[in-house]
């Protein structure tokens, strides 16, 4: 069997759950693909756990399920010791994971990729930092080897979709879709009738926003997720230009989570009366990620209740790609939320490098 070594960065919910589903797929991949996935390094912001293989992963996943750093373990590597250990593995056969929700580990990144390593992102935030950064590591050198298809769909093959039209060397016109599950749980339950705090409290309580769930509402998630789909259709655009409208009034963006819980009915007015004005024209409110060559802008809009977007309920993401040959749009839908969905596209994205690029 051919080894490929992984160094996961980030053991959050998503990173436990991609180093699980790789274990508990090992059969299948040697069976399959003749490629066995060995663990050379689990990071967290602390620090690493690094091996030749690394052989303790549930106790390492266990411990930080208990809330402990890596750092409170022994034979933690940090400092310049770790970002040795990190050259040191940027090489062919070896895949970094990125599962954290930082940019601040882009140089190590960088490296890896210029190494000859393989690099796999649930993360979005350095693929929307600087466009030279991300034209570098998607550039003809790396072509393959940088992959990303769960920071935009999770598991939803959106990148894979905008990809291979690119590779037919077909242009691509326009992308427009809804990219957040927290969000499209809130739009479908406005169509219900049911008042826009409700909503968000249920959201917010069953698990499915961000610890702040501003984070969700604030439309940013959706944005960078437009301009990764935005940039691979080739259109050189930077964060600071994509239209962001958000989901809550700027008087409630400084107060505490409790403290914004038992406010946001105050903007239930405003959503109800959007809300009305779509439904009288046959419309409901989703919230919608639209791209083109001119620019990139996300926000709450009317769609109609007959189309693919309008007809979208509970957590699912959609995304229609106008093109020269799509002149009727193609249309890709699945389950946009959860750490498991986001896994598995994470470890496809990992098989995909394994066999095809050394």
């Amino acid at each position: 069997a051919r080894s490929i070594g992984v160094v996961l960065l980030g053991c959050g919910n998503v990173g436990a759950a991609v180093a699980r589903r790789i274990q508990s797929s090992a059969q299948h991949h040697l069976a399959a693909y003749n490629v066995a996935f060995q663990f050379k390094a689990l990071m967290d912001s602390s620090g690493a756990q690094i091996g030749q293989p690394v052989t303790n992963v549930e106790e390492l996943l266990q411990a930080k399920e208990q809330g402990k750093h890596f750092s409170e373990l022994p034979d933690t590597v940090t400092g310049s010791t770790l970002k040795q250990a990190m050259e040191d593995l940027a090489q062919p056969n070896t895949i970094f994971v990125d599962c954290t929700a930082t940019d601040g580990i882009t140089d190590v990144l960088t490296k890896a990729l210029d190494g000859g390593a393989g690099v796999v992102f649930a993360n979005k935030k350095i693929l929307t930092g600087p466009s030279s950064v991300f034209d570098h590591m998607t550039s003809s050198t790396n072509t393959g080897r940088c992959r990303f298809e769960s920071s935009v769909g999770a598991g939803s093959p959106f990148v894979a979709t905008v990809a291979r039209i690119r590779a037919a060397n077909d242009t691509i016109h326009a992308l427009k879709g809804t990219f957040s599950g927290t969000l499209g749980f809130i739009t479908s339950g406005l169509d219900e009738g049911r008042a826009f705090s409700e909503l968000v409290k249920e959201a917010y309580d069953s698990g499915f926003t961000e610890p702040d769930p501003r984070d969700d509402l604030s439309g940013m998630d959706v944005a960078r997720k437009a301009l990764i789909l935005s940039r691979l259709s080739g259109w050189h655009q930077e964060m600071s230009q994509v239209k962001v409208d958000g989901l809550y009034p700027t008087n409630l963006a400084d107060l505490s989570v409790p403290d914004f819980l038992s406010r946001i009915h105050e903007h239930d007015a405003a959503i109800a009366q959007q809300q009305a004005e779509a439904a009288a024209n046959d419309c409901v409110l989703r919230y919608v990620a639209e791209a083109s060559p001119e620019g990139c802008q996300v926000g709450l809009r009317a769609v109609p209740a007959s189309s693919p977007i309008g007809a979208l309920r509970g957590t699912d993401n959609i995304l229609n790609v106008t093109s020269d040959i799509y002149a009727t749009p193609l249309v890709v839908q699945g389950s946009g939320a959860g750490a498991d969905i986001t896994a598995a596209g994470v470890l496809a994205d990992m098989v995909e490098i394994a066999t095809a690029r050394w």
